[in-house]
């Protein structure tokens, strides 16, 4: 090799291993965030520590290479980070980031010992880093609606406490997607090092429906050129969400964002409050999360609460069906559920079913009595005669908009005659969500299916991603 192609390599190697250098085939930061545990018996002190061992060991179980610790609590968060975590999850190979809460969190959460001082906490956690290098950086959660606390002149005095200890040490705040406005990306921006960007379907709000997540990717990474963006798909329930997230849900939108991390768009995929310790109240779900009629699956139809629609807004699942040779009848008959009834208003939202596009059966939601399933029978023979092949499309149809009109239609137990599809119990989440599709966008429909072993049904998931999100690129 000559000496200027060697030399010419050496910089780019170097050039890779600068942060905030966005290179297509990096691992990124995998991990998550939140789910602190308390070891739970008290020691010497009277204190319940922080439960250093468990976490670390639901860590490594997830193929996790970065935690974010949330500093929520009492100062015990504090000390046990500095005098146990840091040490272990180091020895672990694992990156830490601390979560300090926003002032408009003061309700719930206030971070201690430092509380809204964010300059004290920029200049304390970057004197943590000095002497913890795997102390990557830090964010403060729900940042983007605090800005009259952090402005520009603020932040800047934040950035020069932590770099005048430790410059290497990232400042990642948790911001929205409608909150990059252009001029939270002129202002905000030039004062970070990256951000944290929970996906949650804007501009609405939904952990169902995840088509939306390459799109505001790409959108952010064209916006955002020299920013690391940081993707937070939610694992925990989203509040004023119709429906929790569920196994199926998680693990598209991982795989689909280490996808986005592999190609360079994104800087790494950080859960947000998966649970990964066996005594993580959110392990296990009630019985009462399933809706299903039977088995643990059904297809689900929705409008949000405070949601505005307009007529012909729709959202349906379109299966390809075999037909049977030979068969003298072609039906199929389905159970469906709604909240609604006979003492709600009529002609908004319709449940239909359409053969290979056009309508041949549908009912308004407040024709059946509430939360009681009704079983429905159509005879397709007639309109399937001489046919080779045909589809069926269950839909959700808006026959005229609505402000504030809450539902979420059941569909579930497809029997046909005459007639073939895989997964008619709706048990596989796989086998239906390729065939959704929405129109207009506040209606959206998903495969719900319940898991009671949550935490480590996911968590199996997420770890198989991880592992292979992390493997060298062939």
């Amino acid at each position: 090799m000559t000496r200027p192609a060697f030399v010419t390599v050496l910089a780019v190697l170097l050039l890779s291993l600068i942060p905030g250098v966005s290179h297509a085939g990096a691992a990124g930061a995998l991990g998550t965030a939140g789910n602190l545990m308390r070891e739970e018996q008290p020691r010497a002190d009277g204190i319940r520590h922080v439960d250093t061992k468990a976490i670390i060991a639901g860590l490594k179980a997830l193929n996790a290479n970065t935690y974010v610790y949330p500093m929520a609590g009492d100062n015990v968060h504090w000390t046990d980070l500095r005098d146990e975590f840091l040490p272990a999850a180091a020895a672990a190979g694992i990156d830490v980031w601390v979560l300090v809460y926003s002032p408009s969190q003061a309700g719930c959460c206030v971070s201690r010992p430092f509380k809204h001082d964010y300059v004290a906490w920029s200049r304390e956690i970057a004197t943590l880093a000095r002497s913890h290098p795997n102390l990557a950086g830090w964010t403060v959660d729900d940042y983007g609606y605090d800005l009259k606390t952090f402005t520009p002149a603020y932040v800047g005095q934040m950035r020069s406490a932590a770099e005048a200890i430790s410059p290497g040490l990232k400042f990642v705040p948790t911001v929205y997607y409608s909150q990059f406005t252009d001029a939270f990306v002129a202002e905000q921006i030039p004062l970070m090092d990256g951000v944290i960007f929970p996906f949650r379907d804007e501009p609405y709000r939904d952990t169902s429906w995840s088509w939306s997540l390459s799109y505001q990717v790409r959108q952010l990474a064209e916006r955002l050129p020299g920013t690391e963006v940081y993707l937070m798909p939610y694992a925990h329930p989203l509040s004023h969400a119709a429906q929790k997230p569920t196994v199926s849900y998680v693990e598209a939108v991982t795989r689909k964002g280490i996808e986005h991390v592999r190609s360079g768009e994104l800087a790494g995929v950080l859960q947000y409050k998966l649970p990964f310790v066996s005594r993580d109240l959110a392990w296990t779900r009630p019985a009462s999360d399933n809706l299903a009629r039977s088995g643990d699956g059904r297809l689900s139809f929705v409008v949000q609460k405070d949601t505005a629609t307009k007529a012909g807004d729709a959202c349906g699942a379109t299966r390809k069906l075999t037909l049977s040779a030979g068969a003298a009848k072609r039906v199929v008959s389905f159970w469906h559920r709604d909240a609604r009834g006979p003492s709600h208003p009529a002609g908004y939202h319709v449940k239909q079913l359409l053969l290979n596009g056009q309508v041949v059966w549908q009912r308004d939601v407040t024709a059946d009595a509430a939360d009681t399933w009704a079983r429905t029978t159509v005879d397709l023979t007639a309109k399937l005669g001489g046919a080779t092949s045909a589809t069926l499309q269950w839909r959700l149809y808006e026959r005229k908009g609505v402000s504030d009109y809450f539902i979420d239609v059941s569909v579930d137990d497809i029997t046909l005659t005459g007639l073939a599809m895989g997964d008619p119990g709706v048990e596989n989440a796989a086998v239906w969500t390729p065939t959704l599709a929405r129109q207009g966008g506040p209606v959206y429909c998903s495969a719900q299916v319940y898991h009671e072993n949550y935490g480590a049904d996911l968590g199996a998931r997420i770890a198989k991603l991880y592992a292979a999100g992390q493997a060298p690129v062939s």
